[in-house]
């Protein structure tokens, strides 16, 4: 009886044991994504200011009778930000997808 006891005893801490550790790796894993998404949403917002900068810088152009808006430098700099912006974004949220699929060390 005593021996029965004593395996469903360890048996029991073995189950918590493998719990905790899930517990523990999906934790991890939870607060990495959520970095990332945070990470991506700030340059998100970068995204967004160089929007407003541009529509500006346009806008400020066309006052001043300027026809090769496109040919601006400012402009041609942030088209270039935004494009480096975008791949950063993306990047970002495929390393929180890649996390979000389930782990198989467990």
């Amino acid at each position: 009886m005593l021996d029965r006891t004593k395996k469903s005893l360890d048996e029991g801490v073995k189950r918590v044991r493998w719990f905790a550790a899930f517990l523990a790796e999906r934790s991890r894993v939870e607060t990495s994504m959520a970095r990332l998404l945070y990470e991506s949403s700030k340059l998100e917002d970068k995204l967004n200011d160089l929007y407003r900068d541009i529509g500006k810088r346009v806008v400020e152009l066309k006052e001043k009778g300027e026809r090769a808006v496109l040919k601006d430098f400012i402009i041609l700099q942030a088209m270039e930000d935004i494009k480096d912006l975008r791949e950063q974004i993306e990047d970002f949220k495929e390393k929180a997808q890649a996390l979000n699929r389930p782990s198989e060390k467990l």
